[in-house]
């Protein structure tokens, strides 16, 4: 996945298939990891919601 933004406690994110705010988005705990914006890393879907998946890398 691409990360596109941070946003408080979230890294925002979205995979290969989806389009910027169009589609669910990917989100990677900023306490846990870190991660520049526009890097592509590599992540484990951990839950997901209605719009949106939770990860870890």
């Amino acid at each position: 996945m691409i990360i596109d933004s941070k946003e408080g406690d979230y890294f925002y994110g979205r995979t290969e298939y989806d389009s910027p705010e169009v589609d669910n988005q990917v989100l990677i705990p900023a306490k846990d990891n870190y991660c520049r914006i526009g890097d592509f890393v590599e992540v484990e879907i951990t839950d997901a919601a209605e719009f949106d998946l939770f990860c870890k890398n």
